[in-house]
């Protein structure tokens, strides 16, 4: 059974995640190259939860970082949406965090591009007056390179602030 997108473009369906797509997405993003900056490949049970808390964003706010599925075959490519910022120590706590990953087998195809520039217009319908903010990590050329694709910016201020809790990570802002 598949359930309504909420979000389609020319390849693809963003859409709500399904207990089913677990499997998938363990297999194709959790590996040690999709989550090379995102700290490494995580036990089972805690990609289970992160779909999970996945779901739970949606019923709550109304967005997430939905699925991501390619719609001549039904592949799952991995995600991209929005979410509000939860962490108690980061200076974003409450705004509105664009975030996308596919699996490697699929990148340099336009996926992620693709999706992240619906998500966006789909914030400017649903969220206009709500600025969206990334966080990447320093040495993630390929999403630097795609948030600034997607017209983001770095905002330096933010990042100062950021750099107290991971300075690890960039910060990149779109005003929508």
């Amino acid at each position: 059974m598949r359930i309504s997108a909420i979000i389609t473009t020319k390849r693809l369906r963003l859409r709500n995640w399904l207990a089913s797509d677990v499997a998938s997405y363990r297999k194709h993003c959790n590996t040690a190259a999709v989550m090379e900056y995102l700290g490494g490949a995580v036990p089972p049970r805690s990609v289970r939860a992160e779909v999970m808390r996945y779901q739970w964003h949606q019923a709550k706010y109304g967005f997430t970082y939905w699925a991501v599925e390619r719609k001549r075959d039904n592949a799952l490519l991995g995600f991209s949406g929005i979410i509000v910022v939860p962490e108690a120590g980061s200076p974003l706590r409450g705004k509105l965090e664009i975030g996308w990953r596919i699996r490697a087998d699929k990148w340099r195809r336009g996926y992620a591009y693709e999706a992240s520039a619906a998500v966006i217009e789909w914030a400017g319908w649903e969220h206009p007056e709500e600025p969206l903010y990334a966080r990447i990590h320093k040495d993630n050329a390929a999403s630097q390179a795609l948030a600034r694709k997607l017209g983001m910016r770095r905002a330096r201020a933010l990042e100062a602030m950021q750099a107290k809790v991971d300075a690890e990570l960039l910060v990149f802002k779109l005003t929508l």
